[in-house]
C-alpha cells in the first residue's frame, strides 16, 4: 500500500498535468476567439462590397496595395488544403457562417473539457486535504 506521501505526490503530479492541459485549452479558446473576430470583420467587409469601391489589399507580409474593387459578385474562398472555390457574396457569407458554427461547436467541446478538468482538480484537492488530515491524526 502506498504511503500518504506517495499518494500526495501522485495527486500533485496529476494536478500539475491537468493544470497544463487547462492552460492549453485556454490558449485554444483564445485562438478560436481570434479566428472568430477575423471572420466577423470579413463578414462586415462582405456586407459593404461594391464594384468601384476603393480598398487596401494585403499582398503578404504586412504589405498592402490600394486598389479598386471589380467583380465583387465573384469571390475566391480558400476552403482548405489550398483549394480555392468561387462564390458570390451570399455564398461566401454562408460559408463563413457555417465555419462560425463549427467554431462554436469546438468552443463548446473545449468548455466541456475545461469543466471536466475543473471537477477533477476539485477531487484531487479534496483527496489531498483528506490525506493531510489523516497524517495529522497519526
Amino acid at each position: 500500500m502506498a504511503t500518504n506521501q506517495e499518494q500526495f505526490e501522485v495527486l500533485a503530479a496529476e494536478a500539475n498535468y491537468h493544470q497544463r492541459y487547462a492552460q492549453d485549452i485556454q490558449n485554444q479558446m483564445q485562438a478560436l476567439n481570434q479566428v472568430e473576430a477575423e471572420m466577423d470583420r470579413t463578414l462586415q467587409a462582405l456586407a459593404s462590397l461594391k464594384d468601384g469601391k476603393s480598398s487596401m489589399f494585403n499582398i503578404g507580409s504586412g504589405v498592402f496595395v490600394r486598389g479598386e474593387l471589380k467583380q465583387v459578385n465573384r469571390l475566391m474562398l480558400n476552403v482548405g488544403a489550398n483549394v480555392m472555390v468561387e462564390k458570390d457574396p451570399a455564398g461566401a457569407t454562408e460559408f463563413l457562417n457555417e465555419k462560425k458554427k463549427e467554431l462554436a461547436d469546438a468552443r463548446q467541446e473545449l468548455l466541456q473539457s475545461m469543466h471536466a478538468i475543473s471537477s477533477r482538480l476539485k477531487e484531487i484537492d479534496d483527496e489531498a486535504r483528506r490525506i493531510l488530515k489523516s497524517e495529522r491524526r497519526e
